[in-house]
């Protein structure tokens, strides 16, 4: 499930990103069927992230003797985690938000009414949370890249395409598709088992 996930979860975010594009070709996004089942989507990527999160960590080669190394990779997993939970709770906020509210007015007025909750953190870090998401995975890719020995070019592309595709969905949501995109060809390489040549053992010689 957790190779999957490295798929599945960016062909959620674009598939998302084009229901956005679908849902916005009248000037606005939601209320309405495409609104819901766009974030419905753009939940379910969340989640696999998720599985992505802890498949980067496990993949991370990681020494054992190399203790500095392994509480940076804890570390940097557990800030992408703590992200991407203030992003499930956004995508389900808009979910609420979109099946509550008859129009466009009232959308946005239940999305202030939400702003803050759950009230217990300050709303700043509800806001600055999905950062955390954003950067830890980026950071995971990196610490990936500079530690494995494996196909090296392949995973040092893995953050320059990732860095790409947030910056642009950070421009203009209406390239999430492209950013989408990007993110997903940085992932596919972590679908890929390694196969290992088993060991021979020695021909014993009778004695």
């Amino acid at each position: 499930m957790t190779r999957i996930a490295f798929h599945l979860a960016p062909a959620l975010m674009l598939a998302y990103g084009v229901v956005r594009l679908i849902d916005g070709r009248d000037g606005q996004h939601g209320p309405g069927p495409a609104w819901t089942i766009g974030h419905l989507l753009f939940l379910g990527s969340l989640v696999l992230y998720g599985l992505v999160i802890v498949g980067l960590r496990r993949r991370m080669p990681v020494a054992q003797g190399r203790r500095g190394r392994r509480i940076a990779a804890d570390v940097t997993a557990a800030v992408a985690g703590v992200g991407l939970v203030t992003f499930v709770r956004v995508a389900v906020i808009d979910i609420v938000v979109g099946l509550k509210a008859a129009d466009a007015a009232e959308k946005s007025a239940l999305a202030d009414r939400y702003a803050d909750v759950p009230a217990v953190l300050p709303q700043a870090f509800y806001e600055i949370g999905p950062v955390f998401f954003m950067l830890g995975l980026l950071v995971l890719l990196v610490q990936f890249a500079v530690l494995t020995t494996d196909r090296k070019p392949v995973a040092a592309a893995g953050p320059v395409l990732v860095a790409l595709g947030f910056v642009a969905i950070t421009v203009n949501l209406d390239l999430l598709p492209v950013g989408a995109a990007l993110i997903w060809l940085a992932l596919a390489p972590f679908t890929r088992t390694k196969t290992v040549a088993p060991k021979h053992k020695p021909a014993q010689v009778p004695a």
